[in-house]
């Protein structure tokens, strides 16, 4: 895990994946905290907040104050607003937990942001059609139209075993679709919908994962709201609501394959967004089918010694490759000096309902990672090909001709 070519291969794919999320998150430059150890993070406004291991078999932490509300403690004119959370990520076969560690979880108003908890954990796996309470607080009365709250450090459990996860940057800011409606005669809450896809950018023996958010948020139903939703961690099923699936569905970004060919030297695929809300295509990884693969498996077991391609805003694909920073595009009409600035620019805007042609002409290489060995397409063989967008990530087989 300590590796020179397991640190390497991390670090670029955090720099890769880490950028997909333009457009609908906002990022600091939080650097990763390391779970399983008492560390510190920093957040925007200097201060800092200590970590605590957590896992499985460990309660949600929270090292901060809340400033929360329960029934009897509300200020005379005051509401009381709660933040929920829902939707397990997308991940490889064999990851069955998920524990995201974040910090700063605010809301904005008309009187600016308002922190309602300094820091506090989550397993996302277990929210599945369940929505679980983040924190309660009394405020002004008022609409309340975005939530923030950073992901400081996130833990895999992967085949039994917990390892670290690589987050890249920190702040989700999340806009609020319809605002939260906080008034003094009835309490409100806001659900977030974050749809986090990880990664294993090592191999199946020695993972190494990366994670990355997109997220949406909706305002719950004021006749759905009970004091249970004040208390922090409580949780209830989602499955039946029909303003739960009327609201997953304006933010649903459902990507969809068709059309695949594959040989040694091009890549062609059409990809649809069949859902509601659109997307940014970034990324496209092309990886041998592993046995006992499955087509329902979204997200490939590992990509090491798999092609990875930028997707740029015409459809074009450009194969990314780690030793050889030159061979990036000419994206702005000057020589490109950094993978940075190539994917920053990089990113297909597929609007909902619409079906994008990606291509890619040239000599493929399976080859990421620094000490992976280079192997070509071969005809017959089958290939796993995985779009990733925000907040949204689907995979088909080909076979190579």
């Amino acid at each position: 895990m300590s590796s020179t070519r397991s640190v390497a291969a991390s670090g670029l794919v955090a720099l890769l994946i880490g950028l997909s999320v333009v457009a609908l998150v906002s990022l600091s430059g939080v650097p990763p905290v390391r779970v399983g150890s008492t560390s510190q993070a920093t957040n925007a406004g200097g201060g800092q907040f200590t970590t605590s291991t957590f896992g499985p078999g460990s309660n949600t932490v929270s090292t901060g104050t809340t400033t929360t509300s329960s029934e009897g403690q509300q200020s005379s004119g005051q509401g009381v607003l709660s933040i929920l959370l829902t939707d397990p990520p997308e991940v490889p076969s064999g990851v069955t937990a998920v524990y995201v560690y974040y910090i700063g979880l605010a809301v904005h108003g008309q009187q600016g942001w308002t922190t309602l908890k300094e820091a506090g954990a989550i397993e996302l796996m277990g929210t599945v059609n369940v929505a679980q309470t983040l924190s309660s607080a009394t405020l002004p009365p008022g609409v309340y139209d975005s939530i923030r709250f950073e992901v400081a450090s996130a833990q895999v459990t992967y085949q039994g075993v917990n390892h670290t996860a690589i987050v890249q940057g920190g702040q989700l800011t999340i806009r609020i679709l319809g605002g939260a409606v906080v008034s003094a005669s009835q309490a409100a809450g806001a659900l977030i919908d974050i749809r986090p896809i990880v990664i294993n950018v090592g191999t199946t023996s020695s993972p190494e994962f990366v994670l990355w958010a997109g997220a949406w948020a909706f305002q719950v139903p004021t006749g759905q709201m009970t004091t249970g939703f004040q208390v922090e961690g409580h949780r209830f099923s989602l499955k039946g609501l029909g303003w739960w699936y009327a609201d997953a569905l304006r933010a649903n970004a459902t990507l969809q394959i068709s059309g695949g060919s594959l040989n040694s030297n091009s890549l062609s695929l059409g990809v649809s967004d069949v859902g509601s809300s659109g997307t940014f295509l970034k990324i496209v990884v092309v990886s041998a089918q592993t046995p006992g693969g499955e087509e329902g498996d979204n997200v490939p077991s590992e990509i090491t010694s798999s092609a990875v391609f930028i997707v740029l805003a015409n459809g074009t694909l450009v194969q990314f490759m780690p030793l050889l920073h030159a061979a990036m595009p000419d994206v702005r009409g000057e020589s490109q000096g950094s993978v940075l600035d190539a994917l920053v620019l990089a990113g297909y805007n597929l609007t909902a309902g619409s079906t994008a042609h990606l291509s890619y002409t040239g000599s493929i290489q399976l080859s990421f990672g620094l000490l992976s060995q280079p192997q070509g397409i071969t005809a017959g063989g089958t290939y796993r090909v995985t779009v990733v967008g925000i907040g949204s990530v689907t995979s088909t087989l080909v076979t190579a001709t």
